[in-house]
C-alpha cells in the first residue's frame, strides 16, 4: 500500500533519491527490464532488483512478462501500476482555479475549473476546497487513495508557511492555505510557484524529457529551471526572474531596438502592441475579430488572426519572439540547457514565435550552446500548472515508499 508522504526536494535521503530515479524510469519507459533500468539510472543491477522487488510487494509495480533475450535467460519486464494511488494538482492562477485528479502516470481522471474569486482570501480558499471536492466526487474514489495535494500559485509565496502575496489586483492569501487544506482533507498539501510547478510538469510529462537542464519560459515573464530532475528555487526560493526590478533612474540595456532587461507585460505585450498598431492606422483582421472594439483584443485574438494569414499579427508575434529570444539567448549562454520550453499560453502562436526565438539564439548565443539546445513549445497547455503540481505529488509518493 502506498502511503501519503511529505518530502522536500532539498532533503531527500539516498534511498528516496533511488526510489524516485527507479520509479521515474519505469513510469517513462515501461514496460522495461531491470537491466535497462540499471543502465538508465546508473545504479547497479543488484540494487535495482532489490528496489523493484520491494515496489512489487507494495503493489506500485507489476511484472508483465518476459523481454526478448540477447542471450541466456529471458529477463522479466515491469510496469508501473498507475491505479495504486492518486494525486491532486491545483493551479491557483490570477483568473482561474484549475484542479486535476490524476493517477501515478499523470493521466487525468477528473478535472474542474472555475473563475477565481476577486474579493477575499476566505472566498478563494472556499473555492479551492470546492474544486478539490468536485474532482474527488467526479472520480468516485475513496479519498484515502489520494496521497497528496500540490498547489501551483501565482504571486509571492511562502512555501513553508503556506501564504501567497498577490500582485495582480486579486486578494492575497495571508492565511496558511496548506494547513487549512491538510486539516480539511487529512492529506499532505504543498505549495510552490506556478512557473516552477509548470516547469516540472513539462520536464516530467511533456517536452523536457531526457535533458539534464531544462528551462521553461512562462508567458515571457518568468523562468522555471529544472536541473538534474530537481526544481532550482535559489537561496530565497524565488529564482527565475528574467528582468531587472524597474526603477525610474536606471538605464535599460538595449540590443538594437530590443530591451534586454526591462520588465514587459504578460504575454510579451502582444495584445497591447497589436492594439497600438491598429490605433496608429494599421489595417488588420484583428480589428474585424473584435468588431472594432480594440479594448477586447486578447492574445487569442492575435493568434487567430495569425492563423488567418494576417500580416500585422505575424509582425507583432515575430517581434515579440525576437524580444524573448534575446533573453533566452542570454540564458542559453549562462546555463547551457538541453531544452528551453516556451509556454504559459504564448506557445499557441506556433512556428512564427518559435522561429523568431531560434533566430536570436543563433545571433547571440555561442555556437556550442546554440547547437546543443532544443527550443520547443510546451505540450501541457492550460493544464501545465495543475499537471505539474500533480507530478510533484507523484514524485513525493515515489520518494516516500
Amino acid at each position: 500500500m502506498v502511503r501519503g508522504v511529505e518530502t522536500d526536494e532539498h532533503s531527500l535521503t539516498e534511498r528516496e533519491r533511488k526510489n524516485v530515479s527507479i520509479l521515474e524510469a519505469i513510469k517513462r519507459y515501461g514496460p522495461i527490464s531491470r537491466t535497462d533500468i540499471s543502465k538508465l539510472t546508473k545504479l547497479n543491477i543488484v540494487t535495482v532488483s532489490n528496489y523493484v522487488n520491494s515496489f512489487i510487494e507494495q503493489g506500485i509495480v507489476i511484472e508483465k512478462g518476459l523481454d526478448i533475450s540477447s542471450g541466456g535467460r529471458r529477463p522479466t519486464i515491469v510496469v508501473l501500476n498507475p491505479k495504486s494511488a492518486y494525486v491532486i494538482g491545483l493551479d491557483l492562477g490570477v483568473f482561474y482555479i484549475n484542479a486535476v485528479l490524476a493517477d501515478l502516470e499523470g493521466a487525468v481522471v477528473a478535472s474542474s475549473k472555475t473563475p477565481r474569486p476577486r474579493d477575499t482570501a476566505d472566498n478563494v480558499v472556499k473555492a479551492v476546497v470546492e474544486q478539490i471536492e468536485k474532482v474527488v466526487q467526479q472520480s468516485n474514489l475513496d479519498i484515502k487513495k489520494i496521497r497528496g495535494i500540490q498547489i501551483g500559485a501565482s504571486g509571492v509565496i511562502d512555501r513553508e508557511v503556506g501564504t501567497i502575496r498577490c500582485t495582480e489586483g486579486v486578494a492575497s492569501i495571508y492565511v496558511p492555505i496548506t494547513t487549512i487544506l491538510q486539516e480539511k482533507f487529512k492529506i499532505p498539501v504543498k505549495l510552490d510557484h506556478d512557473v516552477t510547478t509548470a516547469a516540472y510538469g513539462e520536464w516530467s510529462l511533456g517536452a523536457g524529457t531526457d535533458v539534464d537542464i531544462m528551462l521553461f519560459m512562462f508567458s515571457g515573464v518568468g523562468c522555471g529551471m529544472i536541473i538534474n530532475g530537481e526544481i532550482y528555487h535559489g537561496s530565497s526560493g524565488t529564482a527565475g526572474e528574467v528582468s531587472i526590478k524597474e526603477q525610474a533612474d536606471v538605464t535599460d540595456v538595449w540590443i538594437g531596438n530590443i530591451s534586454a532587461l526591462k520588465p514587459w507585460a504578460a504575454h510579451l505585450g502582444i495584445p497591447d502592441e497589436a492594439k497600438e498598431q491598429i490605433k496608429a492606422g494599421a489595417v488588420s483582421r484583428i480589428s474585424d475579430l473584435v468588431k472594432g472594439k480594440l479594448d477586447e483584443i486578447k492574445l487569442e485574438t492575435v493568434f487567430q488572426a495569425l492563423k488567418d494569414g494576417d500580416k500585422l499579427a505575424s509582425e507583432v508575434v515575430q517581434k515579440a519572439g525576437e524580444r524573448l529570444g534575446v533573453r533566452v539567448a542570454f540564458l542559453v549562454n549562462l546555463m547551457n540547457p538541453g531544452a528551453v520550453v516556451i509556454g504559459g499560453g504564448i506557445e499557441a502562436a506556433g512556428p512564427v514565435l518559435i522561429e523568431a526565438i531560434k533566430k536570436m539564439i543563433r545571433m547571440y548565443s555561442f555556437e556550442e550552446m546554440a547547437n546543443a539546445v532544443k527550443i520547443v513549445p510546451a505540450r501541457l497547455g492550460d493544464n501545465s500548472v495543475a499537471l505539474g503540481a500533480a507530478s510533484l505529488v507523484i514524485r513525493d509518493v515515489f520518494a516516500g515508499l
